[in-house]
């Protein structure tokens, strides 16, 4: 019960910056509009972009929340806050639109419309209150969905039905659509292939390595050396001896493996790769009590039968972790690959810096953070239902 307390006074104190912080995004500029792309952008504040009625409602939003926090945890009083971050995701990203339509019209063909300060502030306001609420809820495990996926759908919605056509950031997508579609689908490409390909060397490393102490020194000084190395460096560091290689073997260059391109990107996602599974394959197995294997042997089991049935299964959880961390690093050690002509979402990224246009840098950036997101509550969708009934209690207790 105590502990029940606690937990709830902590998220109190994680609901105060939040709500705090909604209310200055709302007199905060929300929006920046610029005659063209790149000329300097003139700051919007709510009222001018969204309208009195709409700007009052996103106060009046934040004010209630402020006010429930000081009110008893409670389920109805969690749905209704994890209610208002939902809102507040939906409600910030309606008044940028808005504002955006207002703005360019009339507006010349090149005006741009970015979203400012306020905007981000709202939206970081509404997902700290939509954190803390789906904390307290973790109980319920339908009301978190609902709180969870209510605002993104509404987002994704009013995407659909072009509520957001005239921000720039929405512009640049629609000049670049099939280039981005493309980039996108290599992004995903290169760092799904990096952690397969890296993750069938490094089990059946992490697995000698507690086998064999004479493995398990070699392998980890190697696999922590490359991690050490930054990812832009070690692209270069593969450049040479890869161009060095096409050279002498045509055949390389016939099935694209050169200086610049896939080859050395994929190659350095791999190694990169390496580390984290190698550990926690190392880790997950050593965990696993030794009683617990001698009681699989005493049962009649064979040693592959130990393996597959027991020290696998037990280890799965951790080894999956190590896949997680490599896969969302991967996710973003893809985008430096741009610069060495491997494509992926970092060319919209380094262009957008050639050209001094954020908006073209955000379309890059953005879809790399979605991209994370989404495989690292995958991988942990995952490592839960491959869990253990028996190490799931314990965890819980």
């Amino acid at each position: 019960m105590n502990r029940t307390a606690c937990a709830g006074r902590s998220l109190d104190w994680l609901l105060i910056p939040g709500a705090v912080l909604g209310i200055v995004a709302a007199v905060t500029p929300w929006l920046s509009f610029r005659d063209n792309r790149l000329a300097a952008g003139q700051p919007v504040g709510l009222t001018d972009a969204a309208g009195p009625a709409l700007s009052a409602l996103i106060l009046l939003v934040w004010i209630v929340c402020c006010a429930l926090i000081f009110v008893r945890p409670g389920r109805r009083v969690d749905a209704l806050l994890g209610s208002i971050g939902a809102a507040m995701l939906s409600l910030t990203l309606v008044a940028a639109g808005l504002g955006a339509s207002h703005l360019v019209d009339g507006a010349p063909a090149t005006a741009r419309v970015s979203l400012g300060p306020g905007t981000w502030l709202s939206l970081a306001a509404a997902y700290i209150v939509l954190h803390a609420a789906r904390s307290r809820l973790a109980i319920r495990p339908v009301l978190r969905f609902v709180v969870a996926a209510a605002g993104p759908i509404v987002i994704l919605l009013m995407g659909m039905a072009g509520g957001f056509d005239d921000l720039s950031l929405m512009r640049e997508y629609a000049n670049t659509e099939q280039r981005f579609l493309t980039e996108i689908a290599r992004h995903i490409l290169l760092a799904t292939s990096g952690v397969i390909i890296g993750a069938t060397i490094a089990v059946p490393l992490g697995i000698l390595a507690t086998r064999s102490k004479r493995v398990e020194r070699p392998v980890f000084a190697v696999t922590s050396a490359f991690e050490t190395v930054p990812s832009l460096a070690l692209f270069g560091l593969l450049m040479a001896p890869l161009t060095a290689l096409s050279y002498a073997f045509p055949v390389l260059r016939d099935i694209g493996i050169r200086g610049v391109g896939a080859a050395p990107a994929l190659i350095a996602l791999v190694i990169y790769s390496l580390l984290p599974i190698v550990h926690n394959t190392y880790a997950g197995l050593r965990q696993i009590d030794p009683a617990t294997l001698d009681a699989a042997r005493g049962m009649g089991m064979s040693r592959s039968q130990v393996v597959w049935r027991v020290e696998f299964p037990l280890a799965a959880p951790v080894v999956g972790a190590g896949l997680r961390t490599a896969s969302v690093q991967a996710i973003g050690n893809t985008t430096v690959a741009a610069l060495i002509g491997a494509g992926g979402l970092g060319h919209f990224i380094f262009q957008g810096l050639g050209q001094a246009a954020p908006d073209l840098i955000l379309l890059g950036t953005l879809p790399v953070i979605g991209l994370a997101v989404i495989v690292d509550v995958s991988l942990a969708a995952f490592i839960h239902a491959i869990t253990p009934t028996g190490l799931k209690l314990e965890a819980e207790t």
